[in-house]
Protein backbone atom coordinates (compact mmCIF):
# COMPACT_ATOMS: atom_id res chain seq x y z
CA UNK A 1 0.00 0.00 0.00
CA UNK A 2 1.20 3.49 -0.78
CA UNK A 3 2.73 5.53 2.04
CA UNK A 4 0.32 8.37 1.25
CA UNK A 5 -2.69 6.05 1.42
CA UNK A 6 -1.47 4.61 4.73
CA UNK A 7 -1.05 8.14 6.09
CA UNK A 8 -4.56 9.16 5.02
CA UNK A 9 -6.00 5.91 6.40
CA UNK A 10 -4.32 6.44 9.77
CA UNK A 11 -5.68 10.00 9.89
CA UNK A 12 -9.16 8.69 9.20
CA UNK A 13 -8.94 5.96 11.84
CA UNK A 14 -7.47 8.06 14.62
CA UNK A 15 -9.49 11.12 15.60
CA UNK A 16 -6.53 12.54 17.52
CA UNK A 17 -4.56 12.84 14.28
CA UNK A 18 -7.31 15.02 12.85
CA UNK A 19 -6.77 17.45 15.72
CA UNK A 20 -3.09 18.07 14.86
CA UNK A 21 -1.86 21.62 14.74
CA UNK A 22 -0.69 22.95 11.38
CA UNK A 23 2.95 22.56 12.45
CA UNK A 24 2.39 18.94 13.52
CA UNK A 25 0.65 18.18 10.23
CA UNK A 26 3.49 19.71 8.21
CA UNK A 27 6.06 17.71 10.19
CA UNK A 28 4.06 14.48 9.68
CA UNK A 29 3.80 15.05 5.92
CA UNK A 30 7.50 15.86 5.59
CA UNK A 31 8.37 12.72 7.56
CA UNK A 32 6.55 10.54 5.01
CA UNK A 33 9.37 10.78 2.49
CA UNK A 34 7.04 10.97 -0.52
CA UNK A 35 7.72 12.77 -3.81
CA UNK A 36 7.38 16.54 -4.03
CA UNK A 37 4.06 16.50 -5.92
CA UNK A 38 2.35 14.32 -3.32
CA UNK A 39 3.95 16.30 -0.48
CA UNK A 40 2.72 19.63 -1.85
CA UNK A 41 -0.73 18.18 -2.53
CA UNK A 42 -0.97 16.94 1.07
CA UNK A 43 0.31 20.21 2.49
CA UNK A 44 -2.13 22.22 0.37
CA UNK A 45 -4.90 19.69 1.06
CA UNK A 46 -5.49 19.36 -2.67
CA UNK A 47 -7.32 16.08 -3.37
CA UNK A 48 -7.31 16.46 -7.18
CA UNK A 49 -3.54 16.86 -7.41
CA UNK A 50 -3.01 14.09 -4.86
CA UNK A 51 -5.28 11.75 -6.82
CA UNK A 52 -3.44 12.51 -10.04
CA UNK A 53 -0.04 11.91 -8.44
CA UNK A 54 -1.23 8.53 -7.18
CA UNK A 55 -2.74 7.57 -10.54
CA UNK A 56 -6.31 7.78 -9.30
CA UNK A 57 -9.35 7.98 -11.52
CA UNK A 58 -11.09 11.27 -12.07
CA UNK A 59 -14.46 9.63 -12.68
CA UNK A 60 -15.98 6.51 -11.24
CA UNK A 61 -19.27 4.81 -12.08
CA UNK A 62 -21.48 2.54 -10.10
CA UNK A 63 -24.36 0.49 -11.43
CA UNK A 64 -27.00 -1.44 -9.57
CA UNK A 65 -28.72 -4.21 -11.46
CA UNK A 66 -31.85 -5.37 -9.68
CA UNK A 67 -32.53 -9.06 -9.37
CA UNK A 68 -35.47 -10.58 -11.19
CA UNK A 69 -38.85 -9.95 -9.68
CA UNK A 70 -39.65 -12.56 -6.99
CA UNK A 71 -43.26 -12.84 -8.14
CA UNK A 72 -42.19 -14.12 -11.53
CA UNK A 73 -40.02 -16.84 -10.05
CA UNK A 74 -42.71 -17.97 -7.59
CA UNK A 75 -45.34 -18.22 -10.30
CA UNK A 76 -43.17 -20.48 -12.42
CA UNK A 77 -42.48 -22.75 -9.46
CA UNK A 78 -46.18 -23.00 -8.60
CA UNK A 79 -47.07 -23.91 -12.18
CA UNK A 80 -44.38 -26.59 -12.19
CA UNK A 81 -45.67 -28.01 -8.90
CA UNK A 82 -49.22 -28.10 -10.28
CA UNK A 83 -48.01 -29.92 -13.40
CA UNK A 84 -46.18 -32.49 -11.24
CA UNK A 85 -49.32 -33.04 -9.12
CA UNK A 86 -51.44 -33.56 -12.24
CA UNK A 87 -48.96 -36.10 -13.61
CA UNK A 88 -49.04 -38.02 -10.33
CA UNK A 89 -52.85 -38.11 -10.42
CA UNK A 90 -52.84 -39.38 -14.02
CA UNK A 91 -50.40 -42.12 -13.10
CA UNK A 92 -52.43 -43.27 -10.11
CA UNK A 93 -55.68 -43.29 -12.10
CA UNK A 94 -54.22 -45.50 -14.83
Amino acid sequence: MSTVIQFLESMGKNAALGDMTQEQYIAAVKALGVDDVAKHALLNRDPATLGNSLGGRTKMMMMLVPAEDDDQGEGKDKEKDNDDDQKKEEISIN
